[in-house]
């Protein structure tokens, strides 16, 4: 009986109602994950290009310690394996300028690649926003064509359209 009654008022597209409800349920799960996601990301990526330096550390944290614990490991073999010469103190200041040479290069690379990346998510955000409302606007027109074509949605249509010609004829034209 149910088929009957929704022929009449909303057509005889049986998976619509459903697609549409599955659409709405996948595209409000994947924007709850990539608005949290994305926001994460943006954060990162503007604080990366904020300009304040313990932002900017706090990024490169991993890769600063890497580098800075490579520097000491050696010193340390220097220290005890090397003489006690001036040649061990350039080498070790040597080091120290290394790793700050690494870290300036760490930080103009995670610079471009964040604002490349922010950037790349923002388009990214666009066009999926402008797909996902192009969908729903066609399941909504293919929803209003079903209401239409329903028998319930002709003959509302007839009447008027009956009615429309019936005071046409009155008025002579």
């Amino acid at each position: 009986m149910g088929g009957f009654f929704s022929s009449l008022f909303g057509g005889q597209n049986k998976t619509l109602n459903s697609d549409m409800a599955q659409e709405g349920s996948l595209a409000g799960f994947s924007t709850g994950i990539g608005e949290k996601d994305t926001t994460a990301a943006s954060q990162y990526q503007n604080d990366i290009l904020s300009g304040d330096p313990t932002k900017e550390s706090e990024a490169l944290a991993p890769e600063i310690s890497a580098a800075k614990k490579r520097s000491e490991e050696a010193k340390k073999a220097r220290s005890e394996n090397g003489n006690r010469g001036g040649g061990n103190n350039s080498a070790n200041a040597a080091a120290d300028a290394g790793v700050n040479s690494d870290i300036l290069n760490m930080e103009g690379g995670l610079k471009s690649g964040a604002a490349s990346a922010l950037g790349s998510m923002g388009q990214s955000n666009l066009q999926n926003a402008t797909s996902n409302l192009q969908s729903q606007e066609a399941m909504s027109q293919q929803q209003m064509e079903n209401y239409a074509n329903s028998i319930l949605g002709k003959g509302i249509t007839s009447a008027t359209s009956s009615a429309e010609s019936a005071g046409l004829d009155a008025l002579g034209i």
